[in-house]
């Protein structure tokens, strides 16, 4: 059973350095040997920066700054790791539709996962995402859709708030 975990703990996301600092935790070669990750609506030089522009166009540099999700696998449960870095870039690519988006596979063999780090503002109209229940279901459904493509039947969500 895939799992779905939100690791937007108090505090922590509010930091103005809070993007640059998941994300380079997220992009950690080490955790990536196959170097799986993407990029949607960022500079792929400087995501960062890239989130940090759209949240002061829009007046909304307080506050939570992004939004770091994971999606974590049971050994055995995906057929090939790559599946892991197309299941990544199709719920992106739903993410992209609002908000600009990183991702990147950790091919731990015991535990692999996806980190996926949003930015809070939406690059459209500079609405804040919030995980109200809305939002959440919405989340949950586009990742349940992408994970039975991949005959992954249940996910369990997990909150790390």
């Amino acid at each position: 059973m895939a799992i779905f975990k939100t690791a937007n703990g108090r505090g922590k996301y509010y930091d103005l350095q809070s993007k640059e600092n998941v994300i380079d935790y997220i992009f950690n070669m080490k955790k990536m040997p196959h170097n799986y990750r993407g990029y949607y609506g960022v500079d792929i030089k400087n995501p960062a920066e890239s989130m940090e522009i759209v949240s002061a166009q829009f007046g909304k540099t307080d506050g939570v700054q992004l939004r770091h999700f994971i999606i974590s696998f049971e050994p055995g449960e995906l057929m090939d790791i790559m599946n892991a870095n197309i299941i990544a870039h199709q719920v992106c690519r739903y993410l992209n539709t609002q908000f600009q988006a990183v991702y990147a596979v950790h091919e731990n063999p015991a535990n692999p996962h996806i980190h996926i780090v949003m930015n809070s503002v939406s690059y459209v109209d500079g609405h804040r995402y919030y995980g109200t229940k809305k939002e959440h279901h919405a989340m949950m459904d586009t990742i349940r859709r992408v994970l039975r493509e991949y005959c992954i039947k249940e996910l369990r969500y997990v909150s790390n708030s």
